[in-house]
Order: C-alpha cells, then sequence, then structure tokens
C-alpha cells in the first residue's frame, strides 16, 4: 500500500516549517506568511495528493466545510442550461446531505473573472471552458472535479456523459443515417468527443433557434440531445423520426411516441460525490477520467 503523505513531506519538499505548512493549510490569517510561500506549499500540497481532514480544518477554523461550485449559463443554450441546473440541484441535496456548504461560482460572459475565497476546499466544475478552467485551477489550488469537461491533465478528475455510446444506441433504434441536433457544450474537447463520433455534415449545433437550422431538420431522422431541446423541434418532425438522450426522469415530459435513451444524471451526481470525498480525504486510488452513461 503506498504510505499516506504527510504534513512533514509537504514541508520538506517546500523547504518550510512543519508549522507553516500547517498556517496555510489551514487559512490562517493571523501569520505573516508571503504570497509565495504560501502559493508553493498549496502547489506542492496538491501534487503530492496531501489533504488535510475535514475534520481538522474544521477545528482550526471554526468553520464549515465549503465547496464551491462553478458552471457557465449561455443564454443560446436552454436545454443544456436546464439540465445544468438540474444536476446543480441534485449536488446541491448531496452536499446539504453531507453537511458541506455551497459557494456559487457562476461564470458568464460579461464576468470571466472569478473571486477567489481561500475558504473553499474543492471545487465542481461544470462544462467550462479551457481557458475558465485554467483560470478556476490557477486561482483556487485545491483539487477541482470537472463535470462533463476533458481537460486533459492527469492532475484533476473529470467526469462526463459517454455521449457516443448513448448516441450508438439511438441509433440501433433510428438508423446510422440519422442526423445530431445538439445544443453547444462550452468544454472544446468534450464537445469534440460528443460529434466526432457522427460524421460532421449530419451534425446540427442548435446555437440559437432560427428557420434555417429547422429546415435542415424537416424530412430527416434525428437524435436530439436534450429534453428541452427535443420539446423546441418536436412541432417540425414526425415523433417517429426522433430519438431524444433524455437526463429527465419523469419522462411523460415528452409524448409517449418518442423514443427515450436514458442518460443517467443521477448516477452523474453520485458519482461526482464519491470522487469528491475521495480526493479531499485520499481514501482511494481512483481513475481520474470517468464515463457516465
Amino acid at each position: 500500500m503506498e504510505k499516506k503523505v504527510t504534513v512533514k513531506d509537504v514541508a520538506r519538499e517546500a523547504g518550510v516549517s512543519v508549522a507553516t505548512v500547517s498556517y496555510i493549510m489551514n487559512n490562517r490569517t493571523d501569520q505573516k506568511i508571503s504570497d509565495a510561500t504560501r502559493k508553493k506549499v498549496l502547489q506542492i500540497a496538491n501534487l503530492l495528493n496531501y489533504r488535510p481532514s475535514h475534520a481538522a480544518i474544521s477545528l482550526a477554523t471554526g468553520k464549515s466545510n465549503v465547496i464551491g461550485v462553478s458552471y457557465f449559463i449561455d443564454p443560446n443554450t436552454p436545454s443544456r442550461n436546464m439540465e445544468i441546473n438540474t444536476f446543480v440541484n441534485l449536488l446541491i441535496e448531496r452536499l446539504n446531505r453531507m453537511k458541506y456548504d455551497i459557494l456559487f461560482l457562476p461564470i458568464t460572459e460579461e464576468e470571466e473573472t472569478i473571486i477567489t475565497n481561500r475558504n473553499i476546499y474543492a471545487v465542481i466544475a461544470i462544462d467550462l471552458t479551457h481557458a475558465q478552467f485554467r483560470n478556476l485551477s490557477e486561482k483556487y489550488l485545491v483539487p477541482v472535479i470537472n463535470v462533463d469537461m476533458i481537460v486533459k491533465d492527469n492532475l484533476f478528475y473529470q467526469i462526463y456523459t459517454d455521449y457516443p455510446s448513448l448516441i450508438l444506441e439511438a441509433m440501433d433504434m433510428l438508423g446510422k443515417d440519422s442526423y445530431l441536433l445538439i445544443d453547444k457544450f462550452a468544454n472544446e474537447n468534450f464537445l469534440s468527443f460528443i460529434t466526432d463520433s457522427i460524421p460532421s455534415d449530419r451534425v446540427i449545433t442548435m446555437s440559437a433557434f432560427s428557420e434555417e437550422q429547422i429546415q435542415k431538420l424537416i424530412g430527416k431522422k434525428v437524435i436530439v440531445i436534450g429534453t428541452y431541446l427535443a420539446l423546441m423541434v418536436q412541432p417540425y418532425l414526425k415523433d417517429s423520426d426522433m430519438v431524444v438522450i433524455s437526463s429527465e426522469e419523469n419522462q411523460r415530459v415528452l409524448p409517449q411516441t418518442i423514443r427515450v435513451v436514458h442518460n443517467d444524471i443521477s448516477k452523474k451526481a453520485n458519482l461526482t460525490m464519491n470522487i469528491l470525498l475521495n480526493a479531499l480525504n485520499r481514501n482511494f486510488e481512483l481513475d481520474h477520467d470517468c464515463k457516465v452513461r
């Protein structure tokens, strides 16, 4: 079994005292420690997978455990926004059950700067661009759990829906000549992961609801990612020509004549929580790349 990293290991690698590491890891503000030293210790602690227990942090600071949740809401992707909101609500329910406090770190087009809060012990980031992710991870030197993101960095966990697998299942129902209708995802690598599973000339990104885009769909077999996107286009298509990849637990939202492939968003929320807890407590060595379907 791999030896557990201790505060002494971090202090030795950083060239500082054990007390200094303890002050920094517990967010003590009553000690004069330079920003350079603080950043160096936090970076080494992260690289060594060292994290003090939540109980120790709470005793040292007298504060509750705070988990940051960061996400991007695009006014042009209403269906995607609804799924993010549903997922965030599932996280809130689970975080509250585990007695965590939650701090929202929303990102908008107008305001991409994230205000640093040193009381945050981990961040759950949902579908951010690569630039937004880098901004976040450089500001918070804590575990960042990435959801519906592919960051290509082994230092961070990434959990994402295995849409190519779900698309193949939908194609088995509808036919290999199906088109894919999708809201734009913010994370560039994840969007490519999804759309690379189908020829580019049969992928339609619904960045905004327009007559031109609707005309491309009429008379075609269409796989739709997202319940609310399906409801938007359903008046223009035959129900028999649609299969919807849906995360809705209540399937009555869609007409019963429309076939559905279920995207298990609750399973993704549970996995996110398990990985978050492990990232904080370092109980097990887990795969940093996790697909969910």
